[in-house]
């Protein structure tokens, strides 16, 4: 009795694997005393038995594939049956080298006797081998202990293989909370982050938002499309801000704004002596923008012999500096704007077809002002708080007129135009006063002025408000198909609806 509860208490005292075949090892050497034992566990492939024990007292090692069956364990393993071999005399009729000089150790005489150890599923994961004299052999595999020892030993393994697992899955279900949970963070701090930097509660701005954090969560090229002070480069960083990448440099370029002759330069850089003036390296910007985001404004305007050279670096993301022997690599995400209608460049010969569809992966087209003109109090309110910051005062608000004649008019320069008309305003405007109109010079107040056509009609001359609503929208759909040169998708996603209510609208309202 005292000896099985002293084995029963060193057995619950092995807590994993490998303390576990060690201790029940040495447990079968020291009862049986064989004069050899060697514990043969397949990995984690599967493909080999890592076997260690003892022969002739001195621990030994060693790794047996499973399908070499130059040595006996690997027939009992395939097999799933016990073998004892009375005698091999001496390995002389193993091929298997190491195992050979095993058993030359252990003399001419020396048998072998091996058996497979089942998981629960009755499939094998083990092989035990015991060496002794073919006599002693055949005692042991009579008597019913080894039986028993060996299946304690199976059960035991089986049941701190299912803890293992049971905790590794629960380690995975905690990761897997604390990954939703900071993901669940990351798309709240992305929505504050897109109420605060893209005012408006319209349709429009709402799904802008929603394609702005979607672009965020890839990493396919976008092309920004937009009229001239839409917020292209808003947009363009709002996108980088919800990536990946967020926490690497943005770093932008105006191709339009440099010399055809200076643009290789500034994105590629140069090296000392390149060219005349060139007096040291210069880094460009593709290289700075390794690990994080490169935006081209107004890619539309990049010269023909750039875009091929742009083109072959999207491929590769390989660049070579002016001067430079060896190429370069940059890991950086590119983002291209243009208010340039491309398909149709695309279609007169000025803009690679190969580019343009290498940077319209993923297209954003943001909307013109007068499209979403609810916007407009909201984008007030925004700009004022900033401006009566910047200048240290207090404002009063938007004059009522002042804002009703901004709601009309159609601002040509977008959410651009109307930040500088309210810069301008508030910065004549006192403290604790109300902006009003008459705080715009002449020139601007002008502008804004200017009524739009029918803008005072008092619409007496319609009979029938159903083909006028037609007409209008008749007009309305005629305008985009210009604009987009007949694109239709463009079309229906720049006036948010479906292709398939746009297709029927067109045939509808006859409009080609």
């Amino acid at each position: 009795m005292e000896q099985a509860l002293a084995f029963a208490l060193a057995l619950t005292q092995q807590r994993d694997e490998q303390h576990l075949c060690h201790w029940w090892v040495s447990t079968l050497n020291a009862s049986f005393q064989p004069k050899g034992i060697l514990l043969g566990m397949l990995d984690v492939s599967g493909r080999q038995l890592e076997c260690t024990g003892w022969v002739k007292g001195q621990k030994v090692a060693l790794a047996l594939a499973v399908d070499d069956f130059s040595h006996p364990l690997a027939y009992v393993l395939h097999k799933a049956q016990s073998r004892t071999w009375d005698s091999l005399h001496g390995g002389a009729r193993i091929e298997h080298a190491a195992f050979r000089t095993l058993l030359a150790n252990l003399g001419q005489q020396c048998g072998l006797h091996a058996f497979p150890l089942n998981d629960g599923n009755g499939k094998p994961f083990a092989v035990l081998a015991m060496m002794d004299s073919g006599d002693v052999l055949q005692e042991w595999t009579q008597r019913p202990e080894l039986a028993l020892l060996s299946q304690v030993f199976c059960n035991q393994l089986t049941l701190i293989r299912d803890l293992g697992r049971s905790r590794r899955d629960q380690g995975m279900l905690r990761d897997s909370l604390r990954q939703m949970k900071g993901e669940g963070e990351r798309l709240r701090q992305h929505e504050k982050l897109l109420g605060d930097q893209l005012i408006g509660q319209s349709a429009v701005i709402r799904g802008l938002r929603e394609q702005i954090s979607l672009a965020g969560q890839h990493k396919l090229t976008v092309l920004i499309q937009g009229e001239t002070g839409s917020g292209k480069e808003v947009v363009a960083r709002l996108v980088h801000q919800c990536s990946d990448r967020a926490a690497k440099p943005f770093v932008a370029i105006n191709c339009a704004a440099i010399p055809e002759n200076l643009i290789e330069s500034e994105l590629f850089g140069y090296q000392k002596g390149a060219f005349s003036g060139a007096l040291a390296n210069k880094t460009g910007l593709v290289a700075q923008a390794n690990g994080g985001t490169l935006f081209l404004d107004e890619v539309g305007d990049m010269p023909a012999a750039m875009q091929a050279k742009l083109l072959r670096v999207l491929e590769t993301r390989s660049y070579r500096p002016l001067g430079a022997e060896q190429e370069c690599h940059s890991d950086f995400r590119l983002i291209a704007a243009t208010h340039q209608p491309l398909t149709r460049h695309v279609e007169e010969g000025q803009f690679r077809a190969d580019l343009y569809h290498r940077l319209c992966q993923c297209l954003l087209l943001i909307a013109p002002l007068r499209e979403h003109m609810d916007d407009v109090p909201l984008l007030c309110q925004h700009f004022m708080a900033q401006f009566a910051a910047q200048d240290g005062k207090t404002l009063a608000g938007l004059q009522r007129k002042f804002l009703k004649q901004l709601q009309n008019y159609d601002f040509p320069g977008n959410v651009r135009e109307l930040r500088n008309l309210l810069e301008v305003a508030c910065a004549h405007t006192r403290h604790g006063e109300e902006v009003v109109l008459e705080a715009l010079p002449p020139e601007l107040k002008e502008r804004v002025c200017v009524e739009l056509p029918g803008s005072m009609d008092d619409y007496n001359h319609i009979r029938d408000l159903r083909r006028a609503m037609q007409q209008y929208e008749a007009s309305v759909i005629e305008a985009r198909l210009r604009y987009f040169q007949g694109n239709r998708m463009l079309v229906a996603e720049s006036l948010n609806i479906p292709k398939r209510t746009l297709d029927h609208k067109c045939q509808k309202l006859e409009v080609n």
